[in-house]
Parts: C-alpha cells; sequence; structure tokens
C-alpha cells in the first residue's frame, strides 16, 4: 500500500459537521486518511442525515461519547464554541489522540488550549484551512473544499513537535498547502485579507441597497463577485469581526484613508491621480494567486 493510502487515523471525530466539518469528514474518507470517522451535533434530527452521508460512520450528540476513543479530533465549530469545547475534548479524549480546530481566530483559541491541553495527555496546535464558501450547512459541503488551496498551522512554544507534524501532514494530504504562522501575527493578517474584505463587502451592498432602489436589480456579475460574501453567516462573523475587533479597527482605518484620497482625487478632478490609483490596484489584483 502506498504512503498516500495508508491510514493515518483509526478514528477520528468531527465536532460540528457544517460546510468545513462535513467537507472534512469527505475529505478524509475518500482520501482514505481516517478509517472510522464520528461526527458530534448538537441536533438529534441531524443524526440519520450524518449516517446515511457515506462518510460519517456514527453521530452522538453527547461530545464526551464522540470523542472518547478517537485519536484525531478536529473541531469545526464556530470560534467562540471552540474556546468551550476545547476545555471539554482535552477532558474527555483518548490519551495521546491529536486535537486540531478550523477556527478563524487562533490567539485566543492557542492560549486556551496550551492552558487545557497542558493539563492534559491529549495535545493540540491550531489550523486554519483559507477555504470555505458564503453558503453553508452540510448540503453544500463537499470534498474538494480543501483542493489547492492554504492552511495556516499556529504552533505555540508548548506545542508537541509530533502532534504538528501529523497535522501538517493530514492537511497536506488533503491537497492544501501548509505554512506555519505565530498565532498573533495570523490574526493580525487575516484582518486584512479576510476580515476586512468581509466587512468592505457588507458595507458596500449596504450603501448600495440603502440608496440604489429598484435599480439594484440591473446589477451586472461585478457587484455579485464583489459582494458575495455578504451573504456568509451573519452570526459567524459577528463573531469573527468582534473577536479580532482591535486588528480590524486598523484596516478599516486604512482603508477609510483611501476612500478619502479617492474622493479628494475625483473632486479636484486630477485624473492622472486617478489613472494611478486604478493602475496600483490592477497590478495589486493581478499578483493574487488563483
Amino acid at each position: 500500500m502506498s504512503q498516500e493510502q495508508t491510514v493515518q487515523f483509526e478514528r477520528a471525530t468531527i465536532v460540528g459537521p457544517g460546510l468545513l466539518g462535513a467537507s472534512l469528514g469527505m475529505t478524509l474518507r475518500e482520501k482514505n486518511i481516517a478509517k472510522e470517522i464520528f461526527v458530534h451535533l448538537r441536533d438529534e434530527k441531524k443524526i440519520e442525515d450524518c449516517k446515511n452521508s457515506g462518510w460519517c460512520d456514527h453521530a452522538e450528540t453527547s461530545l464526551e461519547k464522540a470523542v472518547e476513543k478517537s485519536d484525531l479530533v478536529v473541531v469545526c465549530t464556530p470560534v467562540d464554541a471552540i474556546l468551550v469545547q476545547l476545555r471539554l475534548v482535552s477532558q474527555w479524549a483518548s490519551p495521546g489522540a491529536l486535537v486540531t480546530d478550523v477556527g478563524s481566530l487562533k490567539e485566543e483559541i492557542c492560549l486556551v488550549a496550551d492552558k487545557v491541553f497542558g493539563e492534559s495527555q491529549c495535545t493540540f496546535v491550531g489550523s486554519h484551512p483559507m477555504s470555505g464558501s458564503e453558503k453553508e450547512g452540510i448540503l453544500y459541503a463537499s470534498p474538494d473544499l480543501f483542493e489547492g488551496k492554504k492552511c495556516i498551522l499556529t504552533p505555540t512554544d508548548r506545542t508537541d513537535p509530533r502532534t504538528l507534524a501529523e497535522i501538517k501532514g493530514m492537511w497536506k494530504r488533503m491537497g492544501m498547502t501548509v505554512s506555519e504562522m505565530n498565532a498573533r501575527n495570523h490574526d493580525e493578517m487575516v484582518s486584512w485579507i479576510s476580515h476586512l474584505p468581509h466587512l468592505t463587502a457588507c458595507a458596500l451592498i449596504n450603501t448600495i441597497g440603502s440608496n440604489a432602489g429598484e435599480g439594484i436589480n440591473m446589477c451586472g456579475n461585478g457587484l455579485k463577485d464583489t459582494t458575495r460574501i455578504a451573504s456568509g453567516n451573519p452570526e459567524m462573523w459577528k463573531q469573527i469581526l468582534c473577536g479580532n475587533k482591535q486588528n480590524l479597527i486598523k484596516s478599516v482605518e486604512e482603508l477609510i484613508n483611501h476612500l478619502e484620497v479617492i474622493k479628494k482625487k475625483l473632486e479636484a478632478v486630477e485624473q492622472d491621480h486617478v489613472l494611478e490609483i486604478l493602475k496600483l490596484a490592477k497590478n495589486n489584483r493581478d499578483q493574487l494567486s488563483d
């Protein structure tokens, strides 16, 4: 059997089978990374849906039962819930189990994890797979969600090297490019490349929605593409934006400065300067990887 086909984990538990969690389960199954896949969910009505999914072997509403015999646990819930669940998982997961998460904020998660897993027989390393969709829920899950995307790991001074290597290997087998970063630097970076774009998309569509009237229905793909991410889960994004408020406020202030410059150049009809702004924007956008 080749290295890629070798089972890495005997049993994996996914806590929270939403878009990311269910996609993760599908990928663990498709890539033969985990032999057995358990799921923890809160809604009993969704248990049969998970069991009939083709990738889930067992679904539990009890977190303790879901994680107690797994050698991999991935927490895929919103950030606020992750902080609570890590404390419980650290108590209930099997000795030697590897634990990670998919939270888009890492500093507070890693601080909590260092404390609770320092007193535990299992180990943790933070993960942030930079993949997703404005859609949500298991119905939109896909085993291709992670392919070709980037994943950031946020080890600390207390991170077990074996755990780091194993989790890195898992994400790589899913087709992701994996890098490592300090948790504080991670949160500052994502305020620019993820959180500011989301907030900007929300402000843009709200501005247009309040002023364009029925004309909003005449828009082309430009507006739809620019504001697509504003369709993301409001409750989840409230947690993310407020949780990263200090970094995000700096990003918003910088965006306002750029808009003020453009406004002044338009007022002064400085066409050459407007052209330079547009050229710089095109150059920056063209450098983004697909």
